[in-house]
């Protein structure tokens, strides 16, 4: 997210940065859609990607952390008015509902191969902000993403109480911070770890939610 002055901001920016200071490295963020963001680290002209999950097709051009910086919820979410609470894990049925996601985002296992067999059809955003103000505008019935960055996109609009988790999860998705291989090396990736997941043990994560999504 962007702060009144235009910077980056949030848990996974804050995280992000105590570990760099810890190296005595600036970070620069620029705010982007994921598949922008993608293009450019894979075109030399960004570093590092966030947030990314680990897969043997990113590998190919990423360095990972051995640690995660979060696992990111990932639920379907609804407008608060909408009468049900429950997802009976029958992907079919969300195919009479408009559903959105981010576009190149992946979701869970279950999702993603439900929805590369057409099992139902999905609205495709830029970001997770575009989301949930679609969803707060009732041009979408549901969106999947994780529910920790939808929560704070949803305070920051003032309407907090405005959307609800449709339980049970879609799933718990590990994310990390990628380097470009062709950027950066190996010895600062580990000593990147290093100090993320020592921030980690220290309760970093659950300071930085506390003062974002409390």
């Amino acid at each position: 997210m962007l702060n009144a002055q235009g910077k980056a901001e949030g848990i996974i920016v804050e995280l992000i940065q105590q570990s760099f200071e810890k190296l005595d490295v600036e970070a620069n963020f620029e705010i982007s859609n994921w598949a922008r963001a993608f293009a450019k680290v894979k075109s030399h002209q960004s570093q590092g990607l966030i947030p990314t999950m680990r897969t043997p097709d990113r590998e190919a051009y990423f360095y990972y952390p051995d640690t995660a910086f979060l696992l990111l919820d990932q639920h379907l979410i609804a407008h608060s008015s909408w009468q049900g609470n429950q997802f009976s894990g029958d992907y079919a049925e969300l195919d009479d509902y408009r559903i959105g996601k981010v576009r190149n985002a992946r979701i869970s296992p279950s999702f993603d191969n439900a929805l590369s067999q057409q099992v139902f059809d999905v609205e495709k955003h830029n970001s997770v902000e575009g989301l949930v103000k679609s969803l707060l505008r009732g041009r979408l019935d549901m969106i999947a993403t994780d529910s920790r960055q939808a929560k704070l996109v949803a305070m920051q609009e003032g309407q907090a109480d405005s959307i609800k988790l449709i339980k049970p999860a879609l799933g718990q998705v590990p994310v990390y911070l990628a380097f470009s291989k062709q950027q950066v090396d190996l010895e600062f990736v580990e000593r990147f770890d290093q100090q993320l997941k020592l921030l980690l043990e220290q309760g970093a994560l659950e300071q930085l939610e506390a003062k974002y999504l409390h």
